[in-house]
């Protein structure tokens, strides 16, 4: 027998505790009551979102569907057919990364109002929480067929062997999602699921040098029937049984874990919403080191500026996982150019290391942000910016210099002008624009809602609102102009170095 939540209690009766599929068809019915939504506002929000799915769609089928006719004609003895190479270190990646991601979040997750008047209360947890987790198993299953599908397609179109993919991509996505939640309750469990992630990224990063040396990779033999279905039959059995434990234990979960998720969720909600990607990097940051605690003293080195300089260096190096990924991301514009697209290897390059080096200027992001942190160094802001920005210079430099094998000899390719710059050119070039982006992109300073609004079609938004947004990523597209244009060595050299300085001292 169930009580109705809210309903007086008879003296002298003991109160019943309602169930939860009670409890959430009373919540159901009391919102459908206080909601002010009519069904014309209903209806204008499912346009919107049909049309920014569908657009946003479009834009990506097309610039893939060039991207891999461009490969397809690629015959020359130095390409390497990418229906070998791609799918399995994608697929791995795709896959390190969605638990990556469901492990930061939760993957469950609850408001704290929820946490407050629902998980704290007698009511059942366990019914609480098994409905949001059947939406992440079948979202998994959705998802995990449809990119096993696709990366089956790529290599081998026989009807048989996509069946069998998508069973497999459904297996190993239900069994992905189950096993986070399993962890999400044990913080060292899943902390050490998150360096497993990260090492996968890593070494499907690392798989690309291999084609480098010609060196034989993998064939085509995974993409046949009889081995996906096998696969599909061991996926199939390990995520019923995670299933199963997740029923039983999903009760279990500690209402702290999930709160925490659900305020994490809530603030990248609302950074995403404002297009602020610094605030969803420190988000990310203080959610990391919450979880972290305490950690190990280091002493620093040298005096004055020097020792802000080495200072910044060694918190950089507190995070081997960010310095992993950037040494890994240096296979992207070697693997890009040497799958027959050679004509983006300079602005991928430059793409790729701004993302690569971007989380080593958090020093200066917060320096920026807060005058009196400035103010309590006894020096002027231009010169503790420059010292901020140092060790993200250097990598840069190092960066590019790696980078430069890929990168020298495919600039000016796209409407082939003139010879090549001298690779030494190329080198600073990529460097100086990479290190500018980044500079500028740390610097930004929150956007601003006080001043006035500008009417858009998307709604009122602040004066400078987009300009805030891109402001590093348009000094690292503008600055490799000159040498995807094939403009005079002079210019391509110059215009980058003038960004980095005016990076360095405006910000």
């Amino acid at each position: 027998m169930t009580a109705r939540v809210g309903a007086p209690s008879t003296p002298g009766r003991p109160v019943t505790v309602p169930t939860a599929r009670s409890l959430r068809r009373e919540i159901r019915q009391r919102r459908r009551d206080h909601s002010n939504r009519t069904l014309g506002q209903a209806l204008d929000q499912l346009y919107l979102w049909l049309f920014a799915v569908l657009m946003v769609g479009s834009m990506a089928g097309t610039t893939l569907s060039r991207a891999w006719l461009e490969i397809a004609r690629c015959s020359g003895p130095g390409c390497v057919d990418a229906r070998l190479v791609l799918p399995l270190p994608l697929g791995a990646a795709v896959l390190a990364l969605a638990v990556r991601t469901l492990v930061a979040l939760g993957p469950l997750v609850a408001s704290r109002a929820s946490g407050t008047f629902l998980l704290g209360t007698p009511v059942d947890r366990r019914g609480l929480l098994l409905r949001p987790a059947a939406a992440l198993l079948a979202g998994a299953i959705v998802l995990g067929a449809g990119l096993a599908s696709v990366l089956v397609l790529l290599t081998s179109s026989h009807p048989a062997a996509v069946g069998a993919g998508a069973l497999a991509g459904a297996g190993v996505g239900v069994v992905a999602v189950a096993a986070s939640i399993l962890v999400q309750g044990t913080p060292k469990v899943r902390r050490a699921l998150g360096i497993g992630c990260d090492v996968v990224v890593v070494a499907t990063l690392a798989v690309v040098p291999l084609l480098l040396f010609d060196r034989a990779v993998w064939s085509t033999a995974w993409a046949r029937p009889g081995p996906l279905v096998a696969c599909a039959v061991v996926a199939g059995v390990a995520a019923l049984l995670l299933v199963v434990t997740v029923v039983r234990r999903v009760g279990r979960l500690p209402r702290r874990d999930l709160v925490a998720g659900g305020e994490l969720l809530s603030g990248l909600a609302g950074a995403a919403a404002s297009l602020d990607t610094s605030m969803v990097s420190d988000l990310l940051v203080a959610r990391r080191f919450r979880q972290r605690g305490a950690g190990r003293v280091l002493r620093g080195h040298g005096s004055g500026l020097v020792a802000v300089a080495v200072r910044e260096a060694q918190r950089s190096l507190r995070s081997p996982q960010r310095l992993a990924l950037a040494v890994g991301l240096l296979a992207v514009p070697y693997a890009v150019d040497r799958i027959g697209v050679p004509t983006l290897t300079p602005i991928l390059a430059v793409v790729v290391g701004y993302l690569a080096l971007r989380p080593l200027g958090g020093g200066l992001h917060v320096v920026a942000r807060s005058a009196g942190l400035r103010r309590a160094f006894p020096v002027t802001d231009r010169p503790l910016r420059m010292a901020f920005a140092a060790p993200l210079v250097a990598a840069a430099v190092l960066w590019a210099l790696a980078a430069l094998p890929a990168v020298a000899g495919n600039s000016m390719l796209v409407f082939g002008f003139s010879a090549p710059e001298p690779a030494a050119v190329t080198w600073l070039a990529l460097a100086a624009t990479i290190a500018a982006g980044g500079i500028r992109s740390v610097t930004r300073q929150r956007v601003s809602y006080d001043g006035p609004l500008i009417s858009t079609p998307a709604g009122a938004l602040p004066a400078g609102f987009v300009a805030q947004i891109f402001r590093g990523p348009d000094f690292a597209l503008v600055g490799v102009v000159p040498l995807v244009f094939g403009l005079p060595w002079v210019l391509a050299l110059g215009l980058p170095l003038a960004l980095l300085a005016f990076a360095a001292y405006r910000g």
